[in-house]
Protein backbone atom coordinates (compact mmCIF):
# COMPACT_ATOMS: atom_id res chain seq x y z
CA UNK A 1 0.00 0.00 0.00
CA UNK A 2 1.07 3.58 -0.51
CA UNK A 3 2.16 5.75 2.38
CA UNK A 4 -0.94 6.90 4.18
CA UNK A 5 -2.99 3.94 2.87
CA UNK A 6 -4.02 2.19 6.03
CA UNK A 7 -4.86 -1.48 5.59
CA UNK A 8 -7.17 -3.86 7.42
CA UNK A 9 -9.52 -5.84 10.42
CA UNK A 10 -25.02 -19.31 20.11
CA UNK A 11 -21.70 -20.87 18.96
CA UNK A 12 -24.86 -21.40 20.42
CA UNK A 13 -24.57 -25.10 20.24
CA UNK A 14 -27.68 -25.40 22.32
CA UNK A 15 -28.36 -29.06 22.07
CA UNK A 16 -31.99 -30.07 22.17
CA UNK A 17 -32.86 -33.71 21.94
CA UNK A 18 -35.77 -35.31 23.84
CA UNK A 19 -36.10 -31.99 25.59
CA UNK A 20 -32.40 -31.83 26.48
CA UNK A 21 -30.82 -28.42 26.37
CA UNK A 22 -27.24 -27.41 26.95
CA UNK A 23 -24.65 -24.96 25.72
CA UNK A 24 -21.00 -25.21 24.86
CA UNK A 25 -18.56 -28.06 24.89
CA UNK A 26 -18.88 -28.62 28.61
CA UNK A 27 -22.65 -28.66 28.98
CA UNK A 28 -24.28 -31.52 27.17
CA UNK A 29 -27.45 -31.89 29.19
CA UNK A 30 -25.69 -34.07 31.80
CA UNK A 31 -27.09 -34.71 35.25
CA UNK A 32 -24.86 -34.60 38.39
CA UNK A 33 -24.08 -38.29 38.06
CA UNK A 34 -22.45 -37.80 34.70
CA UNK A 35 -25.23 -39.21 32.49
CA UNK A 36 -24.98 -37.46 29.13
CA UNK A 37 -28.61 -37.93 28.20
CA UNK A 38 -30.62 -37.35 31.34
CA UNK A 39 -33.14 -40.01 32.21
CA UNK A 40 -35.31 -37.33 33.82
CA UNK A 41 -37.06 -36.67 30.52
CA UNK A 42 -40.79 -37.18 30.60
CA UNK A 43 -41.41 -39.89 28.04
CA UNK A 44 -44.23 -42.11 26.91
CA UNK A 45 -43.54 -45.70 27.81
CA UNK A 46 -43.65 -48.25 25.10
CA UNK A 47 -40.70 -46.68 23.19
CA UNK A 48 -38.11 -49.32 22.42
CA UNK A 49 -34.75 -47.89 21.24
CA UNK A 50 -36.58 -45.47 18.99
CA UNK A 51 -38.54 -48.15 17.11
CA UNK A 52 -42.14 -47.26 16.39
CA UNK A 53 -44.51 -49.22 18.66
CA UNK A 54 -48.21 -49.13 19.23
CA UNK A 55 -49.86 -49.65 22.62
CA UNK A 56 -53.59 -50.00 23.13
CA UNK A 57 -54.94 -49.56 26.65
CA UNK A 58 -58.40 -50.91 27.52
CA UNK A 59 -58.26 -50.23 31.23
CA UNK A 60 -56.72 -47.64 33.49
CA UNK A 61 -53.40 -49.04 34.63
CA UNK A 62 -50.54 -47.96 36.88
CA UNK A 63 -47.23 -49.43 35.79
CA UNK A 64 -43.66 -49.11 36.95
CA UNK A 65 -40.57 -49.63 34.96
CA UNK A 66 -37.24 -48.14 34.10
CA UNK A 67 -36.74 -45.80 31.19
CA UNK A 68 -33.51 -44.55 29.80
CA UNK A 69 -33.20 -41.77 27.21
CA UNK A 70 -30.39 -41.74 24.70
CA UNK A 71 -28.74 -38.62 23.30
CA UNK A 72 -30.83 -38.96 20.15
CA UNK A 73 -34.07 -38.91 22.00
CA UNK A 74 -34.74 -42.66 21.82
CA UNK A 75 -35.83 -44.41 24.98
CA UNK A 76 -36.44 -47.93 26.28
CA UNK A 77 -38.95 -48.91 28.92
CA UNK A 78 -40.43 -52.06 30.39
CA UNK A 79 -43.78 -50.48 31.27
CA UNK A 80 -46.52 -51.03 28.74
CA UNK A 81 -48.95 -48.33 29.91
CA UNK A 82 -46.94 -45.47 31.42
CA UNK A 83 -47.11 -41.80 30.68
CA UNK A 84 -44.68 -39.95 32.94
CA UNK A 85 -41.18 -40.71 34.14
CA UNK A 86 -39.76 -39.36 37.36
CA UNK A 87 -36.02 -38.65 37.89
CA UNK A 88 -35.39 -42.17 39.11
CA UNK A 89 -36.64 -43.71 35.89
CA UNK A 90 -39.95 -44.97 37.42
CA UNK A 91 -42.96 -44.40 35.18
CA UNK A 92 -46.47 -43.89 36.54
CA UNK A 93 -49.67 -42.55 35.07
CA UNK A 94 -52.53 -43.41 32.82
CA UNK A 95 -53.13 -43.61 29.13
CA UNK A 96 -56.47 -43.85 27.39
CA UNK A 97 -56.91 -44.68 23.77
CA UNK A 98 -54.19 -45.50 21.31
CA UNK A 99 -50.70 -44.00 21.47
CA UNK A 100 -48.06 -44.32 18.78
CA UNK A 101 -44.42 -43.57 19.45
CA UNK A 102 -42.26 -42.75 16.44
CA UNK A 103 -38.45 -43.25 16.23
CA UNK A 104 -37.76 -39.72 17.45
CA UNK A 105 -39.39 -40.38 20.79
CA UNK A 106 -42.55 -38.35 20.04
CA UNK A 107 -45.88 -39.77 21.15
CA UNK A 108 -48.96 -39.06 19.04
CA UNK A 109 -52.65 -39.85 19.38
CA UNK A 110 -54.91 -40.84 22.24
CA UNK A 111 -55.60 -39.05 25.53
CA UNK A 112 -52.17 -38.84 27.10
CA UNK A 113 -50.98 -37.35 30.38
CA UNK A 114 -47.28 -36.60 30.24
CA UNK A 115 -45.30 -34.55 32.71
CA UNK A 116 -48.50 -33.15 34.18
CA UNK A 117 -49.80 -31.96 30.78
CA UNK A 118 -52.85 -33.63 29.26
CA UNK A 119 -53.11 -33.83 25.48
CA UNK A 120 -56.33 -35.06 23.88
CA UNK A 121 -57.03 -36.16 20.33
CA UNK A 122 -55.83 -38.43 17.61
CA UNK A 123 -53.27 -35.96 16.28
CA UNK A 124 -51.65 -34.78 19.50
CA UNK A 125 -47.88 -34.57 19.80
CA UNK A 126 -46.37 -34.70 23.28
CA UNK A 127 -42.69 -34.47 24.15
CA UNK A 128 -40.97 -34.39 27.51
CA UNK A 129 -38.60 -31.63 28.58
CA UNK A 130 -35.76 -31.55 31.04
CA UNK A 131 -32.36 -29.99 31.67
CA UNK A 132 -31.22 -26.39 31.66
CA UNK A 133 -32.85 -23.84 29.36
CA UNK A 134 -31.01 -22.99 26.13
CA UNK A 135 -28.12 -20.60 26.58
CA UNK A 136 -28.63 -16.97 25.63
CA UNK A 137 -25.75 -15.62 23.54
CA UNK A 138 -23.85 -12.97 25.42
CA UNK A 139 -22.97 -9.79 23.60
CA UNK A 140 -19.92 -7.56 23.81
CA UNK A 141 -20.76 -4.51 25.89
CA UNK A 142 -20.47 -2.01 23.01
CA UNK A 143 -22.75 -2.26 19.96
CA UNK A 144 -21.20 -0.73 16.86
CA UNK A 145 -22.13 2.88 16.22
CA UNK A 146 -23.43 4.48 13.05
CA UNK A 147 -19.93 4.37 11.57
CA UNK A 148 -20.71 0.74 10.71
CA UNK A 149 -23.79 -0.12 8.62
CA UNK A 150 -24.74 -3.64 7.45
CA UNK A 151 -26.50 -3.84 4.09
CA UNK A 152 -30.30 -4.22 4.46
CA UNK A 153 -30.19 -7.65 2.84
CA UNK A 154 -28.13 -9.00 5.77
CA UNK A 155 -29.17 -6.71 8.63
CA UNK A 156 -31.87 -9.06 9.94
CA UNK A 157 -29.37 -11.89 10.39
CA UNK A 158 -26.24 -10.22 11.78
CA UNK A 159 -25.28 -7.87 14.60
CA UNK A 160 -22.05 -5.88 14.84
CA UNK A 161 -20.20 -5.06 18.05
CA UNK A 162 -17.05 -3.13 18.76
CA UNK A 163 -14.36 -4.81 20.86
CA UNK A 164 -12.32 -1.61 20.71
CA UNK A 165 -8.56 -0.99 20.59
CA UNK A 166 -6.35 -3.91 21.59
CA UNK A 167 -4.95 -3.43 25.11
CA UNK A 168 -1.15 -3.52 25.04
CA UNK A 169 -0.75 -2.61 21.36
CA UNK A 170 0.42 1.02 21.08
CA UNK A 171 -2.36 3.33 19.82
CA UNK A 172 -0.25 4.51 16.89
CA UNK A 173 0.20 0.95 15.61
CA UNK A 174 -1.87 0.06 12.56
CA UNK A 175 -3.69 -3.28 12.97
CA UNK A 176 -3.44 -6.14 10.48
CA UNK A 177 -4.65 -9.71 10.29
CA UNK A 178 -5.95 -11.77 13.17
CA UNK A 179 -6.54 -15.44 14.03
CA UNK A 180 -7.30 -17.64 17.02
CA UNK A 181 -4.25 -19.54 18.27
CA UNK A 182 -4.19 -23.04 16.82
CA UNK A 183 -3.84 -24.63 20.30
CA UNK A 184 -5.92 -22.25 22.43
CA UNK A 185 -9.41 -21.00 21.56
CA UNK A 186 -9.07 -18.26 24.17
CA UNK A 187 -5.94 -16.67 22.67
CA UNK A 188 -6.06 -14.27 19.74
CA UNK A 189 -3.14 -13.42 17.46
CA UNK A 190 -3.24 -9.97 15.90
CA UNK A 191 -0.81 -8.01 13.72
CA UNK A 192 0.41 -4.66 14.96
CA UNK A 193 2.50 -1.99 13.20
CA UNK A 194 1.11 -3.52 10.05
CA UNK A 195 2.94 -2.73 6.79
CA UNK A 196 5.86 -1.23 8.71
CA UNK A 197 9.44 -2.43 9.15
CA UNK A 198 8.78 -2.91 12.88
CA UNK A 199 5.69 -5.07 12.31
CA UNK A 200 4.86 -7.59 15.03
CA UNK A 201 2.39 -10.36 15.76
CA UNK A 202 0.91 -10.04 19.24
CA UNK A 203 -1.11 -12.45 21.38
CA UNK A 204 -3.91 -11.49 23.75
CA UNK A 205 -6.52 -13.44 25.69
CA UNK A 206 -10.22 -13.24 24.86
CA UNK A 207 -13.23 -13.82 27.09
CA UNK A 208 -16.23 -15.81 25.88
CA UNK A 209 -19.85 -15.80 26.94
CA UNK A 210 -22.07 -18.73 27.88
CA UNK A 211 -22.50 -19.82 24.25
CA UNK A 212 -18.85 -19.34 23.31
CA UNK A 213 -19.05 -15.96 21.60
CA UNK A 214 -16.09 -13.62 22.10
CA UNK A 215 -17.25 -10.72 24.29
CA UNK A 216 -14.01 -8.92 25.13
CA UNK A 217 -10.25 -8.95 25.60
CA UNK A 218 -8.52 -10.54 28.58
CA UNK A 219 -5.30 -8.92 29.80
CA UNK A 220 -2.83 -7.09 27.58
CA UNK A 221 -1.18 -8.05 24.34
CA UNK A 222 2.39 -9.34 24.27
CA UNK A 223 4.73 -9.87 21.33
CA UNK A 224 4.72 -13.35 19.79
CA UNK A 225 7.14 -12.64 16.93
CA UNK A 226 8.80 -9.82 15.02
CA UNK A 227 7.25 -9.87 11.55
CA UNK A 228 8.23 -6.90 9.37
CA UNK A 229 5.51 -5.61 7.02
CA UNK A 230 2.92 -8.12 8.26
CA UNK A 231 -0.43 -7.40 6.66
CA UNK A 232 -4.11 -8.33 6.29
CA UNK A 233 -4.44 -12.08 6.87
CA UNK A 234 -2.81 -14.48 9.33
CA UNK A 235 -3.62 -18.06 8.35
CA UNK A 236 -2.66 -21.29 10.12
CA UNK A 237 -2.00 -24.57 8.36
CA UNK A 238 -0.43 -27.90 9.40
CA UNK A 239 0.55 -28.15 13.07
CA UNK A 240 0.69 -24.44 13.75
CA UNK A 241 2.59 -23.19 10.71
CA UNK A 242 1.43 -19.60 10.19
CA UNK A 243 1.31 -17.89 6.79
CA UNK A 244 1.07 -14.11 6.40
CA UNK A 245 1.50 -11.48 3.69
CA UNK A 246 3.99 -8.59 3.72
CA UNK A 247 3.00 -5.26 2.15
CA UNK A 248 4.40 -3.30 0.29
CA UNK A 249 7.43 -5.55 -0.17
CA UNK A 250 5.51 -8.22 -2.15
CA UNK A 251 6.32 -11.23 0.03
CA UNK A 252 4.66 -14.11 1.86
CA UNK A 253 6.28 -15.45 5.02
CA UNK A 254 5.90 -18.64 7.05
CA UNK A 255 6.34 -18.74 10.83
CA UNK A 256 6.83 -21.99 12.74
CA UNK A 257 5.65 -22.29 16.36
CA UNK A 258 8.22 -20.92 18.78
CA UNK A 259 10.12 -18.86 16.19
CA UNK A 260 10.50 -15.15 16.93
CA UNK A 261 11.01 -14.17 13.28
CA UNK A 262 9.87 -15.52 9.90
CA UNK A 263 11.14 -19.04 9.29
CA UNK A 264 11.13 -18.57 5.52
CA UNK A 265 10.10 -15.69 3.23
CA UNK A 266 9.19 -15.92 -0.46
CA UNK A 267 9.73 -13.02 -2.87
CA UNK A 268 6.54 -13.04 -4.96
CA UNK A 269 7.91 -10.96 -7.84
CA UNK A 270 9.83 -14.04 -8.93
CA UNK A 271 6.66 -16.14 -9.24
CA UNK A 272 4.48 -13.61 -11.07
CA UNK A 273 2.62 -11.59 -8.42
CA UNK A 274 1.97 -7.88 -9.01
CA UNK A 275 2.97 -5.90 -5.92
CA UNK A 276 1.72 -6.36 -3.37
CA UNK A 277 -0.71 -8.78 -1.72
CA UNK A 278 -2.38 -7.93 1.57
CA UNK A 279 -5.00 -10.68 1.52
CA UNK A 280 -4.21 -14.39 1.83
CA UNK A 281 -6.38 -17.46 2.29
CA UNK A 282 -6.91 -21.15 1.63
CA UNK A 283 -9.84 -22.76 -0.16
CA UNK A 284 -12.22 -24.68 2.17
CA UNK A 285 -12.66 -28.44 1.79
CA UNK A 286 -16.01 -28.29 -0.03
CA UNK A 287 -14.49 -26.81 -3.23
CA UNK A 288 -12.65 -28.48 -6.13
CA UNK A 289 -9.29 -27.21 -4.87
CA UNK A 290 -9.36 -27.81 -1.11
CA UNK A 291 -6.43 -26.12 0.60
CA UNK A 292 -5.48 -24.16 -2.53
CA UNK A 293 -3.65 -20.91 -1.77
CA UNK A 294 -5.24 -17.61 -2.86
CA UNK A 295 -3.72 -14.12 -2.62
CA UNK A 296 -5.22 -10.67 -3.26
CA UNK A 297 -3.17 -7.54 -4.06
CA UNK A 298 -3.87 -3.97 -3.07
CA UNK A 299 -4.64 -1.63 -4.73
CA UNK A 300 -5.17 -3.29 -8.12
CA UNK A 301 -7.29 -6.17 -6.82
CA UNK A 302 -5.37 -8.94 -8.60
CA UNK A 303 -6.60 -12.34 -7.36
CA UNK A 304 -4.07 -15.18 -7.64
CA UNK A 305 -3.76 -18.93 -7.36
CA UNK A 306 -0.36 -19.80 -5.87
CA UNK A 307 1.05 -23.33 -5.92
CA UNK A 308 2.48 -24.57 -2.64
CA UNK A 309 4.61 -27.69 -2.43
CA UNK A 310 5.45 -29.33 0.88
CA UNK A 311 9.09 -29.10 1.86
CA UNK A 312 9.60 -30.64 5.29
CA UNK A 313 7.75 -28.53 7.84
CA UNK A 314 7.38 -25.68 5.35
CA UNK A 315 6.16 -25.06 1.79
CA UNK A 316 7.76 -23.86 -1.43
CA UNK A 317 5.63 -21.31 -3.30
CA UNK A 318 5.54 -21.07 -7.09
CA UNK A 319 3.51 -20.42 -10.26
CA UNK A 320 1.17 -17.54 -9.43
CA UNK A 321 -1.78 -17.38 -11.85
CA UNK A 322 -4.20 -14.45 -11.87
CA UNK A 323 -7.84 -15.53 -12.25
CA UNK A 324 -9.84 -12.42 -11.28
CA UNK A 325 -9.59 -8.67 -10.66
CA UNK A 326 -11.61 -7.17 -7.78
CA UNK A 327 -12.51 -3.47 -7.44
CA UNK A 328 -12.46 -0.98 -4.56
CA UNK A 329 -8.93 -1.45 -3.22
CA UNK A 330 -9.45 -4.89 -1.61
CA UNK A 331 -7.43 -6.24 1.28
CA UNK A 332 -8.20 -9.05 3.71
CA UNK A 333 -10.65 -11.75 2.64
CA UNK A 334 -12.16 -14.97 3.92
CA UNK A 335 -14.65 -17.64 2.88
CA UNK A 336 -18.13 -17.25 4.39
CA UNK A 337 -18.92 -20.44 6.36
CA UNK A 338 -21.50 -22.55 4.56
CA UNK A 339 -25.01 -22.45 5.99
CA UNK A 340 -24.68 -18.87 7.25
CA UNK A 341 -27.99 -16.96 7.02
CA UNK A 342 -28.52 -15.00 3.84
CA UNK A 343 -25.98 -17.03 1.86
CA UNK A 344 -27.58 -19.79 -0.17
CA UNK A 345 -24.36 -20.60 -2.04
CA UNK A 346 -20.60 -20.26 -1.30
CA UNK A 347 -19.26 -16.72 -0.94
CA UNK A 348 -16.03 -14.82 -0.34
CA UNK A 349 -16.12 -11.74 1.91
CA UNK A 350 -13.62 -8.96 1.13
CA UNK A 351 -12.54 -5.86 3.04
CA UNK A 352 -12.59 -2.89 0.62
CA UNK A 353 -10.29 -0.36 2.21
CA UNK A 354 -10.35 2.24 -0.54
CA UNK A 355 -14.14 2.76 -0.43
CA UNK A 356 -14.92 2.07 3.26
CA UNK A 357 -17.04 -0.99 2.51
CA UNK A 358 -17.03 -4.75 2.84
CA UNK A 359 -18.22 -6.75 -0.17
CA UNK A 360 -19.27 -10.34 -0.80
CA UNK A 361 -18.92 -12.40 -3.97
CA UNK A 362 -20.29 -15.75 -5.05
CA UNK A 363 -17.37 -18.20 -5.11
CA UNK A 364 -17.07 -20.60 -8.03
CA UNK A 365 -16.09 -24.28 -7.77
CA UNK A 366 -12.38 -23.37 -7.59
CA UNK A 367 -12.94 -20.98 -4.69
CA UNK A 368 -12.54 -17.84 -6.84
CA UNK A 369 -14.84 -14.80 -6.58
CA UNK A 370 -17.20 -14.28 -9.50
CA UNK A 371 -16.64 -10.61 -10.26
CA UNK A 372 -20.13 -9.70 -11.50
CA UNK A 373 -21.82 -11.08 -8.35
CA UNK A 374 -20.39 -8.49 -5.95
CA UNK A 375 -22.76 -6.88 -3.45
CA UNK A 376 -22.38 -4.98 -0.19
CA UNK A 377 -22.19 -6.68 3.17
CA UNK A 378 -21.24 -3.45 4.93
CA UNK A 379 -22.36 -0.33 3.09
CA UNK A 380 -20.24 1.72 5.50
CA UNK A 381 -17.20 0.69 7.47
CA UNK A 382 -14.19 2.83 8.45
CA UNK A 383 -11.06 1.60 6.62
CA UNK A 384 -11.67 -2.17 6.83
CA UNK A 385 -8.70 -4.47 6.36
CA UNK A 386 -8.58 -7.91 7.98
CA UNK A 387 -11.21 -10.63 7.60
CA UNK A 388 -11.49 -13.74 9.80
CA UNK A 389 -14.15 -16.21 10.98
CA UNK A 390 -13.19 -17.60 14.36
CA UNK A 391 -13.55 -21.39 14.68
CA UNK A 392 -15.67 -21.80 17.83
CA UNK A 393 -18.79 -19.82 16.89
CA UNK A 394 -18.10 -18.40 13.43
CA UNK A 395 -18.02 -14.82 14.73
CA UNK A 396 -16.52 -12.57 12.04
CA UNK A 397 -13.60 -10.43 13.23
CA UNK A 398 -12.41 -7.48 11.20
CA UNK A 399 -10.29 -4.45 11.92
CA UNK A 400 -9.73 -0.86 10.95
CA UNK A 401 -6.45 0.29 9.41
CA UNK A 402 -5.68 3.97 9.86
CA UNK A 403 -9.06 5.07 11.25
CA UNK A 404 -7.65 7.00 14.20
CA UNK A 405 -6.77 4.53 16.93
CA UNK A 406 -7.41 1.24 15.19
CA UNK A 407 -9.88 -1.17 16.74
CA UNK A 408 -11.50 -4.57 16.35
CA UNK A 409 -15.12 -5.27 15.44
CA UNK A 410 -17.02 -8.54 15.64
CA UNK A 411 -20.17 -9.77 13.89
CA UNK A 412 -22.44 -12.42 15.40
CA UNK A 413 -24.74 -14.59 13.29
CA UNK A 414 -22.47 -16.69 11.04
CA UNK A 415 -22.01 -20.45 11.20
CA UNK A 416 -18.67 -21.85 12.38
CA UNK A 417 -16.12 -22.49 9.58
CA UNK A 418 -14.72 -25.93 8.70
CA UNK A 419 -11.35 -27.06 10.13
CA UNK A 420 -8.19 -25.30 8.99
CA UNK A 421 -6.74 -26.45 5.67
CA UNK A 422 -3.64 -28.62 5.78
Amino acid sequence: MLVGRPWSLCLAVCLGSLGLAGCGDDELGSDPTGDTASSTAATSAGETNGAATETTATTETTATGSASATATGSASASATDATTTDPTGTSTGETGGETTVDPTGTATGGDTTTGGITSTGDDTTTTGTTGDPPCTPEEPPMPAGDEVVIAPEFAEFYTTFELGPVPGIPPEARLGGTTIHYMDDNTLLIAGFSEAANGKIYTIGVTRGACGHIVGFDGEASVLANTPYVDANLVYVKSGLLFYTEWPVNRISQLLPGDMAPTVTTDLAGIGVTPSPGGLGFVPPSFNDPGGMRALSWAGGEWYHITRTENGELFDLSDAVQTATLPNGPGGFSYVPEGSPGFDEPHVIVAEWSVNKVGVYVADEEGDPVEETRKDFFTTFPRPWGAYFEPVTGDYLFLTWGAGVDRVYIVQGFEAPPPLPQ
